[in-house]
């Protein structure tokens, strides 16, 4: 499968795979006639970093965490990094919980005021 297809099928840019492959978070993609040519592996790899991604994982988090897959122990330190992840993100959602609280109240407490129509309408 060509790079546009890819990407459609993704929902992600062809400049997005182009860069994932650049930096190194995905291995270069076999080629045929100098173009890419994505396989089946290739597109699960690229689900599970635009998956990550979509938790807030970073790239260069998420090269380690593929890195860490050829290693002995790897499922540790995955799940350690994933679960420094989750730990921040329910800081975050803790944090806008109570920046929600405040604006709900600052919304309860505005003064109601009557609109008046002056006929003009």
């Amino acid at each position: 499968m060509k790079i546009n297809e890819a990407a459609k099928q993704l929902h992600t840019s062809a400049w997005t795979l182009r860069y994932y492959e650049e930096i190194g978070v995905l291995a270069p993609v076999a080629r045929i006639s100098g173009m890419r040519d994505y396989q089946s592996a290739d597109l699960a790899r690229i689900r599970e970093i635009l998956d990550l991604r979509a938790c807030g994982v970073t790239l260069e988090e998420i090269k380690h965490f593929l890195q860490l897959e050829t290693t002995a122990n790897s499922t540790a330190a995955q799940r350690t990094l994933l679960t420094g992840q989750a730990d921040e993100l329910r800081t975050q959602i803790t944090e806008l919980e109570a920046t929600l609280a405040r604006l709900e109240t600052k919304i309860e407490t505005l003064p109601v005021k009557e609109f008046v129509s002056n006929g003009t309408n």
